[in-house]
């Protein structure tokens, strides 16, 4: 394991979005690895999860950061990452074989907690209700979504039957881009969305168990278009976002909203300007939204959408418990929201 000291680190760009000082500075995390996995267990404990079998963790808010490849995994790439506190966390990488790992000592030790070998198998994020019970989701096998439950904090997994899984058509499935593909809200609700030819939203109001679908006006119609991710503040109210990643300053139909969980939507009176892999809620009120181009913010409800800077991640993650904002992306890129209020 190594520490790096993010002050010794080049300092890529500061932008500011004039109306209330919310700034975004970007640091490059010296490793070799595309950074889609991050977790935000509070405003000082970030982790981070990419390709080429890396795993990160900072205690002090990004200031500093253990990196490791995970032995006998240097070939995974770890999509999605999902902590609990400074020494719990799960990663999840995709391919077949399908391999979730977990760590109960900061990351020194890693035990295989769920292998799936179907030469199918692609899974494309997790999420937890709380510290025992969460949710992950692959790509259709025999023409229907691969879900799995834990009850344990991820120690163990557990796939749904397959006459309760979610019904895909053919050509329809997840995007891993960001981990955010899946949502868990209170009271045993749960979301995950889909592209392709078709794109969908599936709501389980039972911890997973059973799924209902409701279409989505997102684009679609390619294996490289539709909602890569969501985001829901309670069992209604959400957004969804994507488009095609072979065309990411293409904005049509890149965003909408939902007040019914999914059975009708809305679109945004500004669009986000491309495509974009993550949107996450950071008020009630307010959202950030990022891509390969840009990212942006919202103070509206995701009725507006107002640029903070040209750089682009992967993925963006509020503290679970605090107020820290987090962006990760490519070669190591690390970026922090301040300003917010």
């Amino acid at each position: 394991m190594h520490r790096l000291l993010l002050a010794a680190l080049l300092v890529v760009t500061t932008d500011a979005y004039s109306q209330k000082d919310l700034a975004l500075d970007t640091f490059r995390i010296k490793i070799n690895s595309s950074l889609r996995g991050l977790s935000v267990v509070n405003d000082q404990i970030i982790w981070l999860s990419g390709n080429n079998g890396y795993v990160c963790r900072s205690l002090d808010g990004g200031q500093t950061f253990d990196t490791l490849r995970i032995p006998g995994f240097h070939d995974k790439d770890f999509r999605d990452i999902e902590a609990f506190d400074d020494r719990n966390a799960v990663v999840m990488a995709v391919g077949s074989p399908a391999i979730f790992l977990r760590t109960s000592d900061g990351g020194q030790r890693w035990k295989l907690v769920y292998k799936n070998e179907h030469k199918n198998a692609f899974f494309n994020g997790m999420d937890f209700w709380d510290e025992k019970r969460g949710l992950a989701f692959g790509d259709a096998i025999d023409g229907k979504l691969v879900v799995i439950r834990t009850e344990d904090g991820g120690r163990s997994w557990k796939e749904v039957g397959f006459k309760d899984l979610p019904i895909a058509q053919e050509g329809e499935n997840g995007f891993a881009a960001s981990g955010t593909s899946i949502r868990c809200v209170k009271d045993g609700y749960a979301f995950i969305a889909s592209g392709g030819r078709s794109a969908h939203l599936f709501t389980s109001s039972d911890y997973g168990k059973s799924w209902k679908k409701n279409s989505a006006p997102i684009k679609r119609g390619k294996a490289s278009s539709g909602i890569f991710s969501i985001a829901f503040k309670d069992s209604r109210t959400g957004v969804i976002t994507g488009g095609d990643y072979q065309a990411e300053n293409d904005s049509t139909d890149n965003c909408f909203l939902t007040f019914n969980a999914g059975r009708s939507w809305k679109a945004p009176l500004s669009l986000p300007g491309g495509y974009r892999s993550c949107i996450e809620y950071i008020s009630q009120t307010s959202m950030i939204i990022t891509g390969p181009n840009g990212t942006e913010w919202s103070r509206d409800g995701g009725n507006n959408w107002k640029k903070v800077s040209d750089t682009g991640f992967h993925t963006v993650r509020k503290a679970i418990k605090g107020n820290a904002i987090f962006l990760s992306g490519n070669d190591g890129l690390f970026g922090v929201i301040s300003g917010f209020k």
